[in-house]
């Protein structure tokens, strides 16, 4: 009888045949089968035999193993054959995978006024086009698709480059200028945020010289320029669908930079308290208009300032992690505490001033 059960085609032979599991059940088959096959059709299987493109046994009326080795040796190069080009094609996927975020994280560092890294980064895209056109399994239309965004990319560079390299007053104009086209206006996003960023490294540069001599005078202040002039890149990069993980990694240079900082001066600050208490410090306070003194522990107003400067870290942490709710609850506890010292010192104005700057922030990110 003709076989008719676990029939599949084979790529090896070209044709339907039969799969088994083992090598048993394929002899026991023909040990079987064999004499009604021939009967019905003048032939019959006479050995098993394993092919490597099914993965299983199949059975044959050919009794010579020579010619099955000779098949055998023609499936295992059609295998490699197979193997090569399916890896072939997964190595080109891969790159252009990862040029496509290579494009996407040069979108970002320009957006965020990293222009010479972008520049660096777009090297680096344009050797990856030269290795994906050595491929000749490439796909033409999708080769054709990154070598156009690449080439766009440089056209844009190029433009940023020639921007910057005008004076200030012409990269102001050019900024402010109403009617510019959508690609003229990505441009002025760039150079804006380019310039935002140096005013950014200015004021930073200023705190690192103010704190390696010890001065903590407006040091807070410049960092909380520093932060709002960030928000602003950030929102800019919003309006300009730039990709969340891109803004991430660009922001986290100077988030790092900038709480780097605000321990330098915490550090600083925490030094100078120890250095200007005094053993049962008196402080004069108002209240209801009257004047009286007030006696404080020594210890307890020091644990006090060290822990509002602690909560100061918190709501600079919270903030940063765009956690705005906690940010906020810790910015009232801060103002609870500062409210229970009951003290009116440089300690106190100081760390008032930075509440109300955070306060302040919170509500321009909310738009109150």
């Amino acid at each position: 009888m003709k076989p008719t059960r676990n029939r599949i085609f084979c790529y090896g032979c070209r044709k339907q045949k039969m799969l088994f599991e083992t090598q048993a059940k394929a002899d026991n088959f023909i040990r079987y089968n064999s004499e009604g096959i021939l009967e019905e059709n003048g032939k019959a299987p006479v050995r098993s035999y394993y092919c490597e493109m099914c993965g299983g046994y199949h059975v044959t009326s050919n009794p010579s193993a020579e010619v099955g080795e000779r098949f055998n040796q023609r499936d295992r190069q059609l295998i490699h054959n197979i193997t090569a080009y399916q890896k072939e094609i997964e190595e080109v996927k891969a790159l252009s995978a990862l040029l496509s975020k290579r494009l996407e994280r040069i979108k970002a560092l320009l957006f965020f006024g990293q222009v010479d890294e972008a520049e660096d980064l777009l090297d680096i895209c344009n050797l990856d086009i030269e290795e994906i056109s050595s491929h000749p399994l490439r796909g033409t239309g999708k080769f054709t698709t990154l070598r156009g965004r690449v080439d766009k990319m440089y056209k844009l560079m190029a433009s940023v480059k020639d921007l910057l390299g005008k004076t200030e007053e012409e990269q102001a104009n050019y900024i402010s200028n109403p009617t510019l086209e959508k690609d003229d206006y990505t441009l002025g996003i760039i150079i804006s945020n380019v310039r935002t960023i140096r005013e950014i490294d200015a004021l930073l540069n200023e705190n690192e010289s103010s704190l390696a001599n010890c001065n903590t005078d407006d040091v807070s202040e410049r960092l909380f320029r520093c932060r709002e002039l960030l928000a602003n890149i950030q929102r800019a990069g919003k309006k300009a669908n730039i990709q969340r993980a891109g803004k991430k990694e660009v922001t986290a240079k100077y988030n790092t930079l900038f709480d780097e900082q605000q321990r330098k001066l915490n550090k600083l600050q925490a030094g100078k308290l120890s250095a200007t208490i005094k053993p049962k410090a008196e402080e004069r306070i108002t209240t209801d208009n009257k004047k009286a003194l007030q006696y404080f522990n020594e210890k307890e107003y020091k644990s006090a300032i060290l822990s509002l400067i602690e909560r100061l870290e918190i709501i600079q942490k919270t903030f940063n992690d765009g956690d705005y709710d906690t940010c906020e609850t810790a910015l009232e506890i801060a103002y609870y505490m500062l409210d229970e010292i009951q003290a009116n010192d440089d300690n106190t104005t100081l760390i008032k001033r930075q509440l109300d700057q955070w306060t302040e922030r919170i509500n321009s990110m909310k738009g109150i």
